[in-house]
């Protein structure tokens, strides 16, 4: 990532309380048939509950009945040290900061939960894949509607604090804020589809581009490389660090362009070789340009007429109109352009141009006679 999210408190972070309870204090401990009951450490999911209950509408009957299964499914297991595991990996696949900086820290995924229970994993999943989406019974009234309400106040919320309005993931595109009618979706980072119990935790979800997140991203894992390929027993393995989008201490990143060939109009992706370097965070770099297409996608920038290219032109024109008032120091003048180019990092790909005019300044493409 070129730079990273602030996190915000919210309304919202009440739903992910409510799995926590639900998990904590009425799955883990399943005992006996499910009533009310067993949700008075929650009064207010308890009365929720009860009022579905005396209702008949398809969403207040997804959610009681998938908490009843939830909790039957639990019920059966008599392997107290599974449970005790379980704890854990709740803990860890909620704890995303962990995962991404410790590679010692391992989630569990629903296949895992399958290969022991397979009627768990299949109610969890059930469950928890519909969690986030226009079918989630969290966009009723009683929860306080997650898509109508919910979202777009936390979208406001997070956008007064996060007011880049550029794509973190990417750089390259603009991320709607406070002005727009619309918003960005939000991406889950370590893919629900892999990992239950986190569909509805922030620190997993994050505004992306939808370019970043509907055509690069999708369901790729930044914490391993194919995740679906590993095997459980031996899930350690090909473990990889990545950026977390909430992290407080993000690495300033170096970006150096080499290009291998003068032909500037006619320039190809294999006439460039991309280097993007930062000390200590080699794996974190790796995983943020394998899940984004990094290096094509920045390397399809400088090739472009009307991007690399038109940096080229900019400054060479420029020159031209710049003698007319007097400036004959072809040099002074692109190095002028290239403190310019590189002042705003996240603007007009700022951290990518910049390096990009440098090397064709070095390679002596740039020059008095362009």
């Amino acid at each position: 990532m070129l730079f990273t999210y602030k996190y915000i408190k919210h309304d919202i972070e009440k739903l992910q309380g409510f799995l926590d309870f639900l998990f904590y204090d009425v799955w883990l401990v399943a005992e006996g048939d499910f009533d009310a009951e067993k949700l008075n450490g929650n009064p207010d999911l308890k009365q929720i509950y009860i009022d579905f209950g005396n209702a008949d509408f398809k969403w207040g009957n997804f959610f009681n009945s998938s908490i009843e299964q939830i909790y039957s499914e639990f019920e059966k297991i008599k392997d107290d040290k599974f449970k005790l595991e379980l704890i854990d990996l709740y803990d860890a696949n909620n704890n995303v900061e962990v995962l991404c900086n410790d590679k010692s820290k391992l989630p569990i995924s629903y296949a895992e939960i399958k290969a022991r229970y397979s009627d768990l994993e299949k109610a969890i999943n059930d469950f928890y894949s519909k969690l986030y989406g226009t079918e989630s019974p969290f966009n009723l009234d009683a929860f306080g509607q997650l898509n109508k309400k919910l979202i777009p106040s936390h979208y406001e919320a997070f956008m007064t604090d996060n007011n880049e309005e550029v794509c973190p993931f990417c750089g390259i595109l603009p991320i709607k804020g406070n002005n727009h009618s619309y918003r960005e979706a939000y991406d889950h980072y370590l893919p629900k589809g892999l990992y239950p119990f986190n569909a509805l935790n922030f620190k997993n979800l994050a505004p992306m581009c939808h370019e970043c997140n509907s055509t690069y991203k999708l369901t790729d894992d930044p914490i391993y490389e194919d995740y679906k390929k590993i095997d459980p027993l031996k899930k350690e393995n090909n473990r990889q660090l990545a950026f977390y989008p909430y992290s407080e201490n993000h690495p300033e990143l170096e970006i150096k362009v080499e290009l291998t060939s003068k032909d500037i109009k006619n320039l190809k992706p294999t006439d460039i070789t991309l280097e993007i370097k930062s000390a200590g965070n080699e794996e974190q770099i790796e995983s943020w340009k394998r899940v984004f297409g990094i290096e094509e996608r920045y390397k399809a920038l400088c090739c472009n007429k009307n991007e690399g290219l038109e940096w080229f032109n900019a400054v060479v024109d420029g020159f031209e109109n710049a003698k007319e008032m007097g400036v004959t120091d072809f040099a002074k003048w692109v190095d002028l352009k290239l403190r310019e180019a590189g002042r705003n990092k996240l603007s007009n790909y700022g951290f990518l141009k910049a390096q990009f005019l440098t090397e064709c300044r070095d390679k002596g493409i740039l020059n008095a006679s362009t």
